[in-house]
């Protein structure tokens, strides 16, 4: 008991105070978030048009016209509409839908973009970025460098970065994004830029932080109830130090939740892999298309459809879609995001898409199949982020398959690991349970009230560490200076017994 006593301290004193940031931006990140741009934030700042001019994308992509594509996207820049086509390897090619020609992003031309998007006349400059900064620190950025970093002189300070390989706007962060990032979400993911870029360390290191600041409380826990079964000798004063008493009973009222919202940060990272994909497998996709989605693969009759569209719509974004050897368009526009089918007259019913999942190669049996107009316990957004209605379909495997019928894919696939894993990390991590979560502010009170709990634990657990650190130190010394004095003895001793020999 004594090991585990002694364990805990020393746990505790290196990472308390970790933990009483963890716990401080927690509140912080309960309203605001590290600022990535959503699909929806992205799609507000595109530009809205028609254009009478547009190129089959097998004449402007005639070096790709036979490659097995993972997508296909129109959209405007500065009036011109630009194909995006992004290969089965994660190549990224820009070319402008009327002439043809490669895009090309200077710092002028980002300059443009950046007004453009956010409709100001401010004026800015623009940094050249050969490497990823704090504000784009993701590895899936780095096929976008160099990057355009455009910060116009407004009270906001804005920041725009701009892809020089598809002119398209990666990021777009204010002072007060910025601000609230430094003092939630960066401390409380370790989101520093030097850090993050490298997945590997940042994984492992989340991971290990996590994994021992659960040994941490758990060995907490037991020192806890060690002490719990002696009687006090007065009310609430289990310890002559005051700074003990305080850690000792919020620890008490407050430690289950401390382990399990640890416990649960550490679950988010999913170590050793134990969850599967969330996504189709390579085998689902196959059958889900029915055939490989190239450039060759789009007739005359698809490809005049779509063109009209693009005469006769204003749109922000199309993206072309395959389900079942039929083409759609996924549309997004002012009003948000809706399908049309360019090789017959009709979109996908919910019939198609359920026996489609009937083929998969797992030979599924359907339980049910459900149109949502309403998030359930897995597919689910408290921003309200995600795209509604959703097609539900269940089968006899347990396996929840996600469908959004505005662009005919398959969003989210869910699994009973998967299940577990929301249930253990947001349910326990975020209180996410829907008779909570839905009801604010009782979610709010809640949640502040916990997390206030977690600091006060944490606050004075870094003070008790510190000196604990300090007494070692001075216990340290003392041994040394004992040490010194013994030797200095002998010493002396032997002095005494040489002269007396002589």
């Amino acid at each position: 008991m004594k090991k585990i006593i002694t364990l805990h301290r020393w746990l505790g004193t290196f990472f308390s105070f970790l933990f009483l940031i963890w716990f401080l931006s927690g509140i912080v990140m309960m309203y605001k978030s590290f600022p990535f741009l959503s699909t929806s934030q992205k799609r507000a700042l595109q530009q809205s048009a028609t254009t009478a001019t547009l190129k089959a994308p097998s004449e402007v992509f005639p070096d790709y016209r036979n490659d097995t594509l993972h997508q296909l996207r129109i959209n405007y820049q500065l009036q011109r509409p630009v194909y995006h086509l992004t290969s089965s390897n994660g190549t990224l090619i820009s070319r402008y839908g009327d002439t043809g020609q490669q895009l090309t992003t200077n710092s002028e031309r980002a300059f443009l973009l950046a007004k453009e998007a956010l409709k100001t006349t401010a004026k800015g400059s623009v940094t050249h970025l050969t490497a990823l900064d704090q504000w784009i620190p993701r590895t899936r950025y780095l096929k976008h460098l160099p990057i355009y970093k455009v910060t116009f002189d407004s009270p906001d300070t804005p920041y725009v970065y701009i892809s020089s390989v598809t002119g398209e706007i990666l990021s777009h962060t204010t002072a007060s994004d910025r601000m609230w990032a430094w003092l939630g979400a960066i401390p409380h993911w370790i989101y520093f830029k030097d850090i993050r870029i490298h997945n590997e360390l940042w994984f492992q290191l989340i991971v290990w932080l996590s994994g021992l600041g659960f040994v941490m409380v758990l060995t907490g826990i037991v020192t806890g109830w060690v002490r719990f079964q002696k009687k006090p000798k007065k009310p609430f004063q289990r310890f002559k130090n005051k700074w003990y008493n305080l850690h000792y009973y919020f620890g008490l009222f407050f430690g289950i939740f401390i382990t399990t919202w640890i416990f649960s940060g550490w679950m988010s990272m999913t170590p050793l892999s134990w969850t599967p994909s969330t996504g189709l497998s390579k085998a689902e996709f196959r059958t889900w298309q029915a055939s490989a989605k190239t450039l060759a693969s789009i007739s005359p009759s698809t490809w005049n459809n779509l063109s009209v569209l693009c005469k006769q719509t204003p749109f922000k974004e199309i993206q072309l879609q395959l389900f079942q050897q039929k083409y759609y368009a996924s549309i997004g526009d002012a009003n948000g995001q809706r399908l049309v089918a360019l090789d017959n007259k009709t979109i996908p019913k919910l019939t198609q898409y359920v026996n489609t999942v009937k083929k998969f190669p797992s030979h599924h049996h359907i339980q049910s199949a459900t149109l949502l107009d309403h998030y359930d316990d897995y597919y689910y957004s408290r921003h309200n982020s995600k795209s509604l209605p959703i097609i539900r379909v269940q089968t006899t495997s347990k396996i929840y398959y996600y469908i959004d019928p505005k662009t005919t894919q398959v969003v989210y696939k869910c699994a009973p690991k998967n299940r577990v894993q929301r249930w253990i990390y947001h349910g326990l991590h975020s209180l996410d349970f829907s008779f909570l979560a839905w009801n604010r502010p009782l979610w709010d009170i809640i949640m502040i009230f916990l997390l206030i709990g977690g600091t006060v634990v944490c606050a004075t657990g870094s003070y008790l560490g510190i000196k604990f650190l300090k007494r070692k130190n001075k216990q340290q010394k003392h041994r040394k200076n004992k040490k010194k004095r013994k030797k200095s003895r002998n010493i002396s001793k032997k002095q005494g017994q040489f002269k007396k020999f002589y």
